[in-house]
């Protein structure tokens, strides 16, 4: 399970030792790249802390103004360097004061109505052109996140649809069962 942080500080600020060494008590990550103004940690394991809260934390001990996005988990290092270089990409059309903390499903958010096919094929991943998915994600969907009418409607056992909707969520990190979540699914398969 491959993973990265961006961590970036505001254009006129330089980006200090101090942010890493903070955030290396929290991720034991295998390799950093840095320039002036921002740094990439690589790391393969799941964290179980809130990133908001720690960037918050960072921006009053370091008293500067940074902004995090943090990756969802990948099946190999080439997914997540191709990954990470449309995300930089997307990062320099996002306003950097109006989000401190950033992960796709924010990004899905901001573009929502601007959304390219680029974008949803890198949200949706493997599932971006499977048929069987994305009717099953529709379906389950148009049946108002209903577990027991999608079921039907797909002639398929309630316990399969939960199968594939956790496989979608451990692949994309959207979990359509959450409304929020259900929403933005919503406009990637539009």
């Amino acid at each position: 399970m491959y993973r990265y942080i961006i961590i970036e500080s505001k254009h006129d600020h330089y980006l200090d030792d101090e942010v890493i060494s903070l955030l290396g008590e929290i991720i034991n990550y295998t390799k950093v790249d840095k320039d002036h103004y921002q740094a990439i940690l690589y790391f393969e394991h799941d964290i179980d802390l809130s990133f908001e809260d720690v960037v918050l934390n960072m921006m009053s001990d370091t008293l500067s103004d940074l902004r995090i996005f943090k990756s969802h988990h990948f099946a190999s290092e080439i997914e997540r360097e191709n990954h990470l270089l449309f995300i930089i990409q997307l990062l320099t059309k996002v306003p950097f004061s109006k989000y401190y903390y950033l992960d796709d499903k924010v990004l899905v958010k901001h573009f929502m109505y601007h959304l390219t096919e680029d974008m949803k094929r890198f949200f949706l991943r493997k599932f971006y052109q499977d048929s069987l998915m994305n009717e099953t994600l529709r379906c389950y969907l148009d049946a108002n996140l209903n577990m027991v009418n999608a079921a039907k409607q797909l002639y398929i056992h309630r316990n399969t649809l939960i199968q594939r909707l956790e496989k979608f969520y451990h692949t994309t990190g959207f979990d359509v069962r959450i409304f929020s979540d259900a929403l933005l699914v919503y406009h990637l398969l539009d």
